[in-house]
């Protein structure tokens, strides 16, 4: 669809002064597609907002934490799932993360690197492996992976599938 690119939408996000005025940018009205947003901020706000090109939906963490997989969460956004059998694996790996979530009451930067690297139900994992041989334009692989301590203005950024490379950290500015 024609409208404001992904991309620019979000610029925009990341130019917010609060976790509402993201979310406006994140749902503007006139993009062409959408993006998973995983909004966290250091108040302890967290929010995950699922965009398409026309609809959003907007998930919030009671619990104190979100995990998103590649499938929609929201009914409103499951709509739009042609075929939801095909994201099986994806539901696998959103419900391995949040029992890993679950089990431990309070997490380090080291525990939730150690979620991501985590391989059960292998080459499919949340340690995703672009090992399956079958349809190969319908691969999938992590890419990067990274964990971010608001309070500590850190991130912690892996290039690629986290158990093969390291964590990178980065010390971020305050806006």
């Amino acid at each position: 669809r024609i409208g404001i690119p992904r991309v620019i939408v979000s610029r925009a996000v990341l130019g917010a002064g609060t976790p509402a005025e993201a979310i406006r940018h994140m749902v503007a009205p006139h993009r062409a597609a959408g993006y998973n947003h995983l909004l966290a901020h250091g108040s302890g706000e967290l929010y995950n907002v699922e965009v398409s090109a026309r609809r959003f939906g907007l998930l919030y963490a009671h619990e104190g934490y979100l995990a998103h997989t590649n499938h929609y969460l929201d009914p409103a956004m499951q709509v739009l799932e042609k075929d939801p059998d095909e994201r099986i694996d994806s539901r696998v790996r959103y419900f391995r993360a949040l029992r890993l979530l679950r089990h431990t009451p309070a997490h380090t930067v080291k525990s939730l690197q150690a979620i991501q690297q985590d391989h059960i139900n292998f080459p499919h994992s949340i340690c995703n492996h672009a090992e399956d041989l079958h349809d190969p334009l319908d691969r999938e692989k992590t890419i990067t992976a990274l964990v971010m301590d608001l309070t500590a203005r850190q991130l912690h950024l892996a290039w690629g599938n986290p158990c093969e490379n390291p964590y990178h950290t980065y010390h971020l500015e305050a806006a």
